[in-house]
């Protein structure tokens, strides 16, 4: 589940899940919903990366990031994420296609920042906490 705030010229995002990588995956969602309609992001494609954080947050902001890489140098959106995280690494298998017309671009977003980011357990779930700058 994931759901929005606003704050002004950005936009933030509020995901949870039972697990830490469920929490991740609704972040990254929630991430590409903004962008597209993740209901129309076909799986055609995989992409597979690795990235590392010294503590939660900077582990959410480098995945955040990365792809957002992917987005913006091969204008790749995707709707589905496979994740294994262990320590400070998280391994993602991200699958998506080629944006189009068809998957009614909404908004660009240039880059997840820092602000107000959380990653924490409260009642048994994982949630984060983020804000992108649109």
């Amino acid at each position: 589940m994931f759901k929005y705030f606003e704050t002004t010229a950005d936009m933030g995002v509020e995901a949870e899940g039972e697990s830490l990588e469920e929490a991740f995956k609704e972040a990254a969602k929630a991430l590409y919903n903004m962008m597209v309609d993740i209901d129309k992001v076909d799986k055609v494609k995989c992409v597979e990366f690795e990235v590392e954080g010294e503590d939660l947050e900077e582990l959410l902001y480098n995945f955040l990031n990365e792809l957002l890489f992917y987005t913006d140098v091969y204008g790749l959106v995707f709707s589905d994420f496979d994740l294994k995280i262990e320590g400070k690494k998280l391994k993602c298998k991200a699958y998506g296609e080629e944006i189009k017309r068809e998957h009614n671009i909404k908004e660009e977003v240039k880059a997840v920042t820092y602000h107000k980011m959380e990653v924490k357990k409260e009642n048994g779930k994982w949630r984060v906490k983020y804000i992108v700058d649109l």
